[in-house]
């Protein structure tokens, strides 16, 4: 009787064990995972008011959205940390969201025009330009998914090249901050 009570112990805790483990995996159930990386290059919004001169030229952004499924009911905040490797440059930036529902969800994440004339040294920016898009997402510091764009660059690739921060900025920081309110989760506030 003892043997069989150890053994029915045995084989719930390797069952257990392989729940947990399976969960872990990305693609397995696991709590949170991205699913799709699109890039694309969108022009200012235009807005109509009355007043000041507006610019003789409509700006582009690069606009980086992320499609991700979170498996949990809800989550007080994930960090969405965005890796743009374009013309040779790592850019960086980072956005978190609060109150994620369960189910499917996107994040976004823009370089500004002026950012983009930059690092593209004055030429056009076109889709071969933007080298390489890779999106983590963090729960308190812990990496609960990642993806790339190129299938073929490796896990972690930003990690053995040399990043620039702050020009990767979130929609509250643009002025398409208004705009889409439903389709994106709330972005964090900071403190000042």
């Amino acid at each position: 009787m003892k043997t069989c009570f150890s053994l029915a112990l045995a084989v719930l805790s390797c069952f257990v064990g392989l729940n947990q483990a399976s969960a872990q995996r990305p693609g397995s159930g696991s709590p949170y995972e991205i699913t799709k990386i699109s890039p694309s290059v969108i022009q200012t919004p235009d807005y109509q008011y009355q007043g000041e001169k507006r610019r003789s030229e409509i700006g582009k952004w690069l606009e980086i959205e992320v499609d991700f499924t979170s498996n949990v009911p809800t989550t007080d905040e994930l960090t969405f940390k965005y890796y743009v490797l374009l013309n040779g440059t790592l850019f960086v930036g980072e956005v978190t969201h609060v109150n994620i529902i369960q189910g499917k969800g996107i994040s976004v994440m823009y370089i500004a025009p002026g950012t983009l004339t930059r690092a593209m040294q004055g030429k056009t920016l076109t889709n071969s330009a933007i080298e390489n898009v890779g999106v983590e997402i963090l729960k308190q510091g812990a990496t609960q998914s990642s993806l790339s764009l190129a299938k073929s660059s490796g896990p972690m690739w930003w990690q053995a090249k040399a990043q620039v921060p702050g020009f990767v900025v979130n929609k509250n920081q643009t002025p398409f901050a208004p705009l889409y309110w439903d389709r994106y989760p709330e972005i964090k506030s900071q403190a000042r």
